[in-house]
């Protein structure tokens, strides 16, 4: 699983919904054989690993969360903007 550098979409769509402060959020990248283990056999393209964000850390960054995506998907972007929604507590049905 290699970690990668968050695109502009992450610092827009925080902001959009009411963050202001520091924040943060990882992205990582990794195989459909990699993404099926995290998932017992299944497979998505996209995977949120969301944490609490009632908890204060001492040093004042919130931390949303992991978002994983499949390395086989062209638009990492859109990916990395629903993931990070995910992470924000927006879904869909």
């Amino acid at each position: 699983m290699k970690k990668l550098v968050n695109p502009p979409i992450i610092e827009k769509t925080v902001r959009e919904h009411g963050i202001t402060g520091e924040y943060e959020v990882n992205i990582f990248e990794c195989s459909a054989t990699e993404m099926k283990k995290l998932l017992d056999g299944k497979y998505h393209n996209v995977l949120s690993f969301p944490l609490d964000r009632d908890t204060t850390y001492p040093d004042g960054i919130l931390r949303l969360g992991d978002i994983v995506i499949c390395k086989d998907e062209l638009d990492k972007e859109f990916l990395a903007h629903h993931g990070c929604l995910h992470l924000l507590g927006i879904h869909h049905e």
